[in-house]
């Protein structure tokens, strides 16, 4: 059975972080080969409803960096993102980690902060000695703003 030890944790939280940056990075094959593939997703600011399957955030990450940008945009786009108040607890093959995400796109001397708080549940298809940790299930959840107000009441 697998424990909690400061190297699964920080493979974890890495885990999260490198899934985050081949979202901006527009990296599809990199994000499916780290999600399982009847991975769920609640995600507020995307759909009432519980989103299953690989296919819809790969089909997703397609189009992010441009719809980030916008179709006109001509000017680079940058986009970052913190882990803010990580917490890592694993249950022999399962781990949930919990923490509040917060982006930031710089364009054209603009800076845009979107933040919300998520959950990110995985399951690992290996073993102890081969290891092979997936996203399997992600809850995000809205931070009350002005702008999550406006995307939640419409």
């Amino acid at each position: 059975m697998t424990k909690a030890t400061p190297e699964l944790t920080q493979h974890l939280l890495d885990l999260v972080d490198r899934s985050l940056q081949t979202i901006w990075d527009g990296d599809a094959d990199t994000y499916a080969a780290l999600t399982a593939e009847d991975v769920s997703f609640f995600e507020w600011y995307i759909s009432p409803v519980r989103i299953d399957g690989l296919d819809f955030h790969l089909r997703e990450i397609r189009v992010h960096r441009a719809a980030w940008a916008g179709v006109d945009a001509l000017e680079e786009l940058q986009i970052e993102h913190e882990i803010l108040q990580p917490r890592v607890q694993v249950y022999g093959d399962t781990a949930i980690v919990t923490y509040t995400l917060m982006v930031r796109a710089v364009q054209g001397g603009r800076v845009q902060h979107l933040s919300h708080n998520e959950t990110r549940v995985f399951h690992n298809f290996g073993d102890d000695a081969s290891p092979d940790w997936k996203l399997v299930h992600c809850h995000k959840s809205p931070i009350v703003t002005q702008h999550s107000m406006a995307v939640v009441r419409g």
